[in-house]
């Protein structure tokens, strides 16, 4: 969508679709991220502690609703500007999230006459509906008239 599209779109909710986070997911993140904390890869110490059995770090959780909702803003962002999150609830293989989300808030760009600054409001939600994480992301979204001028593939 585009800067116009998504600021026209005001409190309108978009449901992503879902996705099950694996055991694969969880131990490929924390490998690649260095994030060995005994609560994400100690099941043992993970079940005597905090959370009564492993999670999933929060800011895998994110990305992967970042990854959910791309399809509000494909090819017609510029730069992502800013990020803010709370890690509501655990995340646990075999869980399965969704993410509801909304635009916060939209507004022209100072700067640049052929974007917009958008910011959109997501709520991370488990197959029980639980609210698991919530987040804002702003983003320096393309003007439909720009955007068409740099046609990228789908």
């Amino acid at each position: 969508m585009h800067y116009e599209e998504l600021a026209a779109a005001g409190g309108t909710e978009f449901r992503s679709r879902r996705r099950t986070i694996t055991e694969t997911d969880a131990v490929t993140f924390t490998c690649m991220t260095g994030i060995m904390d005994p609560v994400f890869t100690d099941e043992i110490f993970a079940q005597e502690n905090l959370f009564g059995g492993r999670v999933v770090p929060g800011p895998m959780i994110m990305t992967y609703a970042m990854g959910l909702t791309d399809d509000l803003g494909y090819s017609s962002v510029v730069a992502a500007l800013g990020v803010e999150a709370r890690f509501v609830a655990p995340v646990r293989p075999k869980d399965t999230i969704h993410v509801v989300s909304r635009v916060a808030e939209a507004r022209e760009s100072k700067s640049r006459p052929d974007a917009g600054i958008v910011t959109l409001a997501h709520d991370v939600r488990n197959q029980d509906g639980t609210l698991v994480q919530q987040f804002s992301r702003t983003l320096l979204v393309l003007k439909k008239s720009a955007a068409e001028s740099q046609e990228v593939p789908s």
